[in-house]
Parts: structure tokens; sequence; C-alpha cells
């Protein structure tokens, strides 16, 4: 009786609902995007009103939707995370290209399930682009199904992205093109599409990269360490980052691109 239940719980969770969540957060962004005043976190990272205003809308909405749902969020911190289910929100990923003035910034909306993602939704507001996953699969981009690249070599238009600081932090002898999107929910997005080949994420935590995760695996993709261990989003429940860096790729081609990355 106890799984029936439990089932009837999660076919509860709708991602349209969810979607259109997401594109109500971009929209409250948006206003800002531009003219908007900026602050240093503890942390030296910005925050802007737009992070504050959109993280209260999405936590309103869990709370009315699914008051038994726990919540974690970058601005707010981690909530109650003993639940079967805990919501794991960016309300603006991204938010040093939002303050720069450019396009690749995002709402990110995951759903743990034990720990483990569940569902995503991820919107980029300037560029009207949606990407969703449920539990079961697959992809999209929009309504246009989507999946990894998988491919036997590299050639030059190749690319793999990575952060803003990498030349700092790794040595990457990647034969294609690095890019730097400035926003890790977009880098997954653009590997779960096919149009990048992999991407090497540092410094995250579970709200960088909850929605991310399951988009990425309904696509296809898996995460690994750059020690080759598998990536276990259980362990950062608690606010945690990553404990070292990931890289994301199609299983045939993950390993080739740790690789390449060495840190320095």
């Amino acid at each position: 009786m106890k799984d029936v239940l439990e089932e009837e719980i999660v076919s509860d969770v709708d991602i349209a609902e969810v979607r259109e969540w997401a594109r109500e957060g971009g929209a409250l962004a948006r206003h800002y995007f531009n003219n908007v005043a900026k602050k240093r976190k503890a942390d030296s990272t910005w925050v802007t009103q737009a992070d504050v205003e959109v993280e209260q809308l999405l936590r309103e909405r869990v709370a009315t939707r699914y008051p038994t749902h726990g919540v974690m969020g970058e601005e707010q911190g981690v909530g109650e995370i003993d639940r079967e289910f805990v919501w794991s929100i960016d309300p603006i990923d991204g938010t040093g290209a939002f303050v720069a003035g450019l396009p690749l910034w995002c709402i990110s909306i995951g759903l743990l399930r034990w720990g483990l993602p569940y569902l995503g939704v991820i919107y980029l507001p300037i560029l009207d682009d949606c990407y969703w996953a449920g539990p079961d699969g697959p992809a999209y981009r929009n309504d246009e199904q989507i999946r990894v690249l998988t491919a036997a070599t590299i050639d030059d238009n190749d690319w793999m992205a990575v952060s803003s600081y990498a030349h700092r932090t790794f040595s990457i002898s990647f034969p294609g093109k690095t890019r730097a999107l400035s926003s890790i929910a977009a880098d997954f997005c653009y590997v779960s599409r096919g149009s990048a080949m992999g991407a090497l994420i540092g410094r995250a935590s579970l709200w960088d990269i909850a929605a991310g995760m399951a988009i990425l695996h309904a696509a296809g993709g898996v995460a690994y360490g750059l020690s080759g261990s598998a990536l276990a989003t259980t362990s950062l429940l608690d606010g945690r980052n990553l404990s070292e860096p990931i890289v994301v790729a199609s299983p045939d081609m993950v390993d080739t691109l740790r690789g390449y990355v060495s840190r320095r």
C-alpha cells in the first residue's frame, strides 16, 4: 500500500506547472536585466534583488503546491532536507553574466527524490529556451527532444564548456575549443542538447546542478569526477560544494574528456 501511495504522490508532480514557474521567475528577472543593483555575498559572489525575489517566488509556489516537500536554494539556504522530495533552486544561475548584461543566465529548478535527481527545468529567459525532463525522460528543449552528442573523434569545431576561471585552475589539452558560458546550468543544457561535447564543472553546489543532472540523465549523459568517481548528489544535500571537479558528457566520451584535464 505504501508503494501505491508513493506512486500517487509522484504522479502529482506536474512538470508543466514547474515550467510555468520557471517562466514566471524569468519574467520577474527580466525586469531587472541591464538595470540591476548588485552587491557581494560573503563568498565574494554577486547577488541581486532579482536573485532574492525569484527564489522567494519559487519557494512560495512550492510551499503552496507541495507543502510536504523540502526546499533548498542558493539565497535562503538549506531547509528541510530529510524529506523524500526536496526542491533545489537556483533563482538565477549565472548571476555574474546577469550583472554583466550577458544573455546566458537561467532559472534552475530541480527536484530530488531521496537525494537523487528526479525532475529538472532550466529556463533561459533572454533566449526563451526551456530545457526540461521528468522522471521517466526523455529530455526536451522546448518541445524538441534532445540527446547528448556521441562521436568517435574530436575535431577543431567540437567544443567543451568550462568555467570562467578554468585557466587559473586547470591544465586543459582538449583538441577542440573551450567556451565559458558563465552558467553551470547552461553548461548542462548545451551538453544535453548535443551542442557541447562535454563540460568541466568546478565549484558547484546542489542547486547549481540538480536540474541539470535530471536533464542530462534523461538525455543519455553522465557526470563523473576527475578521479573517475560517479557523482553522488546525496552528499550535497547539506549545501556543501562538490568534493572534486566533474566532467559531464556522453558515456562513451566522458573518460576521454577526463584525460584532457588536470588540476594545476
